[in-house]
């Protein structure tokens, strides 16, 4: 698999095109970025502040990869993406996403949100049947939905320097759940103490 690292070489030849890596110079999307039909691997860093909403094509996607620290939109849409399997979103604002109700959600396995500033998580996260692992530490969460309890292969979750300052009981309902972070949290001490004491989970 060749990856290319700008779009006048890769646009060359789009339909042989399967990996990208792109650094967006402006503040708007790369239109011609959505003209190659068989992307499965896309890295994006740089100035973007928006993405479109609709008109997606990468149908072959498997891998995103974002990193636009001064981005302003929205990317709920990357959830409707048939194929992808791996989704890393780091350092780009982002308070919030949508799952795609009432359309199938993309398959994710590994889903990344890191130092993005997200404040919540939609209570539609259950729709994500195929999550396995999620990493949404470095932002603003102080509870969770219980969505999560219908994922029921997921086993690994990091929720590290994060706002939680009394710990999600629903977690202890995840009998999958193998690994959990959930360090450099804002507890008290009192609740620091309930958590070692029932859960046998020991904070930092």
């Amino acid at each position: 698999m060749k990856l290319y690292k700008n779009l006048s070489s890769a646009s060359q030849a789009r339909e042989d095109v399967t990996a990208l890596k792109i650094s967006v110079k402006g503040e708007e999307f790369p239109s011609e970025l959505l003209d190659f039909p068989n992307l499965e691997e896309l890295y994006l860093e740089g100035n973007c502040k928006k993405f479109p909403d609709t008109g997606i094509t990468w149908e072959k996607l498997k891998i995103l990869s974002i990193k636009w620290p001064g981005f302003t939109g929205d990317l709920s849409s990357l959830f409707r993406l048939p194929r992808l399997e791996n989704l890393k979103i780091i350092e780009t604002p982002l308070k919030t996403f949508l799952l795609p109700l009432g359309n199938a959600p993309a398959p994710i396995k590994s889903l990344t949100i890191k130092d993005c500033g997200l404040k919540s998580l939609p209570e539609e996260m259950g729709m994500l049947q195929s999550l396995s692992e999620a990493n949404f530490s470095g932002n603003n969460l102080s509870a969770l939905p219980h969505g999560l309890l219908d994922l029921k292969f997921l086993k690994r979750l990091n929720l590290d320097h994060n706002q939680f300052q009394i710990f999600p009981d629903l977690i202890k309902k995840m009998p999958n759940l193998s690994h959990l972070s959930i360090d450099h949290n804002p507890f008290p001490d009192d609740e620091k103490d309930r958590i070692q004491r029932i859960f046998h989970i020991w904070i930092n």
